[in-house]
C-alpha cells in the first residue's frame, strides 16, 4: 500500500464537488482510475431514475473460480455544504477550512477501496471475481444503492462497504431496519379574531398527537423520532392543515411495525377527538442489517484484521448505509470503518492513519479471498 498515493488521491476526491445529484465528475475520475487497473467500467441508469448527472460506476475484473469473490462498495455523494472543499492537514488529521464538510463520507471509502485494490493487483496475479461500485445518492436516501440492478452482478462470496466510522477493525454486522412516517392533519379555517370557534385548529391536533407519542429511545432496538411539523398559512387564520413527519427504527421488524401502529393510532385518536381528519403514511424506507458471525463475509473480516495483526470488533449501528439495501437483497454485507469523525458537520475531519488501515483491510480481504 502506498501511502503518499492514497492520500494525494483522497486529497483530489475531496476537492471534486459532488453533493448528492452531482456526482458526474466524482464517477469519472474513479472510473479513469479503475479501468487503469484492468476492470471492466460502466455506469448505469440510476441516475435517470432520481434525476441526478451521473449513475452508480460499476466496475468487474474477472478472476479464477477456484477463489472466493470479492464485492466492494463506497457513495460518491457529499451531504451540503459539500462545494470548493480545502483540505486542510495538521497533525495527521485532514479537515476542511471549515466553511464546508471534509467528504471523507465517503471519499475516503472510495480512496481506500481504490488504493487496496490497486496495490493487491500490483503485487498478486490470482485473485477470484472482483467487483466494486461507487454508488449515487446515498445521502438522503440511500436512492443509488436502491436503483441499482443487482441481478446484474456477479455471484459475491464476500460483500463489503467502506462507509462507517471508527478504524476498518470495527464491522458493523446488524443494524436497524427503517419506517418512515407521516401524518396528514385536515381540521377546518377560519378567522382567528373574529370566529375562531368555527375552526379546528390542524396544528393544534398534530401537538396533541406529538405529545401523545412514545418517542426517542423505545427499547434497547427500537427508536422513533417526529423530526418536522409544518402548516399554517397566516397568523390570523386558525390553519386547516399540519404535517407532521418522522420515522422508527428498530433491529427487530415486529417492534417497528408495532411502534408505526402505535404512532398512526396517536394521531387518529387526536383527529377523532377535536372533529379533524388524519391521513397516516407508512413506508418502508430499508431492509436492516443482520449479517451472521458465520457468514463468508463476517469469516473473511476475520481474518483480513488478523493479517493486520487487529482483533476484529463485530458492532450494531443505529444508521442506516447502502449496505441495508444488499442485505435486503439476500447478499450478506457487512460496513466497515474508514475513520471518518463528525459527519455530515464543517468540522468533519479523519486521521491519515486511519485512511491507511482502511487501504490494508481492501488489501488484505482480496488476500484472504484467495486463501
Amino acid at each position: 500500500m502506498n501511502s503518499e498515493r492514497l492520500l494525494a488521491q483522497f486529497l483530489d476526491l475531496v476537492q471534486i464537488d459532488s453533493e448528492s445529484g452531482n456526482e458526474r465528475a466524482v464517477a469519472e475520475y474513479t472510473m479513469k482510475e479503475l479501468e487503469q487497473m484492468g476492470f471492466a467500467v460502466e455506469t448505469d441508469e440510476a441516475g435517470q431514475t432520481i434525476g441526478g448527472n451521473s449513475g452508480n460506476v460499476i466496475a468487474k475484473l474477472k478472476g479464477n473460480a477456484a477463489y472466493k469473490s470479492v464485492f466492494f462498495c463506497a457513495h460518491m455523494d457529499t451531504v451540503k455544504p459539500g462545494c470548493g472543499v480545502k483540505p486542510q492537514i495538521k497533525d495527521g488529521i485532514i479537515y476542511s477550512d471549515g466553511t464546508t464538510v471534509l467528504g471523507g463520507d465517503d471519499k475516503g471509502g472510495i480512496s481506500a477501496i481504490l488504493e487496496g485494490t490497486r496495490s493487491f493487483l500490483a503485487e498478486q496475479k490470482k485473485h477470484g471475481d472482483i467487483q466494486i461500485v461507487f454508488t449515487i445518492a446515498e445521502e438522503g436516501g440511500l436512492n443509488g444503492a436502491k436503483a441499482l440492478k443487482y441481478e446484474e452482478l456477479w455471484p459475491i462470496d464476500g460483500a463489503f462497504f467502506f462507509d462507517s466510522e471508527d478504524d476498518a477493525s470495527h464491522v458493523t454486522v446488524k443494524a436497524p431496519v427503517h419506517y418512515d412516517f407521516s401524518c396528514k392533519f385536515t381540521g377546518k379555517a377560519a378567522h382567528a379574531g373574529m370566529e375562531p370557534e368555527k375552526g379546528v385548529n390542524a396544528i393544534a391536533v398534530a401537538a396533541e398527537a406529538v405529545s401523545g407519542m412514545l418517542l426517542g429511545r423505545i427499547d434497547e432496538d427500537t427508536t422513533a423520532n417526529i423530526g418536522l411539523i409544518s402548516g399554517g398559512k397566516a397568523t390570523n387564520i386558525v390553519p386547516e392543515e399540519a404535517l407532521i413527519e418522522g420515522e422508527a427504527r428498530s433491529m427487530d421488524e415486529e417492534k417497528v411495525l408495532m411502534q408505526m401502529k402505535h404512532m398512526r393510532e396517536v394521531c387518529e385518536n387526536a383527529a377523532f377527538k377535536y372533529g379533524a381528519w388524519a391521513k397516516v403514511t407508512i413506508e418502508k424506507s430499508h431492509d436492516g442489517i443482520d449479517v451472521p458471525l458465520d457468514s463468508t463475509a463476517a469469516q473473511m473480516v476475520t481474518a483480513a484484521c488478523r493479517k493486520l495483526g487487529k482483533e476484529v470488533s463485530f458492532i450494531k449501528s443505529g444508521g442506516g448505509s447502502d449496505a441495508n439495501i444488499m442485505n435486503g437483497k439476500g447478499i450478506p454485507a457487512v460496513n466497515i470503518g474508514v475513520g471518518m469523525s463528525n459527519v455530515h458537520t464543517t468540522a468533519e475531519y479523519i486521521a491519515i492513519k486511519d485512511l491507511e488501515i482502511a487501504a490494508q483491510m481492501v488489501e488484505k480481504l482480496l488476500e484472504a479471498a484467495c486463501d
